[in-house]
């Protein structure tokens, strides 16, 4: 797990399109301990574009019933960008649901959302059927989540309707680059012989020019563009 960001990222940067990029997300999700994963894109006016491993059976139900709209999970994404840790709380005004979820194999689940500024919404969710997702695990792995989530929104935003790539600065670029490598601010400062207010300040200015909220995607978008 120690190098999973950097090896996988070399995998997910050699990846030619879209769909050889959704073919290695099934080996990268149980590379952290979940056999399922589901991935969607939502845009105000789109039906919503979904990649996933779900079981065949749970998918045709899904569709076929419309259960999206009573899916709680989607509803508690859409407004916040904290990661959510499925439970019976989660579901607890679609009992029904959750139940037939649970006999699927997808007891134990996590949800992350990404935003782009200009509104489109992404929504990586992760699950397996035992283990109880505990503190430790979460501490691991937020950012491997938050990583990959990124990677697979800006490559299925690519073709939607483009900004101009970001002319960042050298500085913001090494910035990033230290970020990309689990930096800190304050030992970025130390590397570059800055302070952690000037560090902080590049990376906002990164974070603004890529019209990101957030460095990880800064970063992602600094990648895709060629600056990173």
């Amino acid at each position: 797990m120690n190098h999973w960001k950097a090896e996988q990222l070399r995998l997910l940067g050699s990846a030619q399109g879209e769909q050889k990029l959704f073919e290695l997300v099934p080996d990268l999700v149980r590379q952290l301990g979940y056999p399922y994963y589901r991935y969607i894109r939502l845009n105000q006016g789109a039906e919503p574009w979904i990649k996933n491993n779900y079981p065949e059976e749970w998918n045709r139900d899904y569709q076929e019933h419309n259960l999206h709209e009573i899916d709680p999970v989607l509803t508690r994404v859409r407004h916040s960008h904290l990661p959510l840790f499925w439970s019976s709380e989660t579901f607890v005004r679609a009992p029904a649901f959750w139940a037939k979820k649970q006999s699927f194999g997808m007891r134990y689940g996590w949800s992350q959302a990404v935003q782009h500024v200009q509104g489109h919404l992404s929504i990586l969710c992760v699950a397996r059927p035992e283990g109880e997702i505990l503190p430790h695990e979460i501490y691991h792995k937020t950012g491997y989540i938050l990583w990959l989530c990124n990677v697979l929104h800006s490559a299925a935003t690519r073709d939607l309707p483009e900004t101009p790539s970001p002319l960042l600065s050298p500085r913001e670029v090494e910035v990033l680059k230290w970020s990309g490598e689990g930096k800190t601010a304050p030992e970025i400062a130390r590397l570059l012989e800055l302070n952690v207010r000037t560090v902080n300040f590049h990376i906002a200015n990164a974070i603004s020019k890529t019209g990101t909220t957030n460095k990880v995607a800064a970063m992602v978008a600094a990648i895709q563009c060629g600056a990173l």
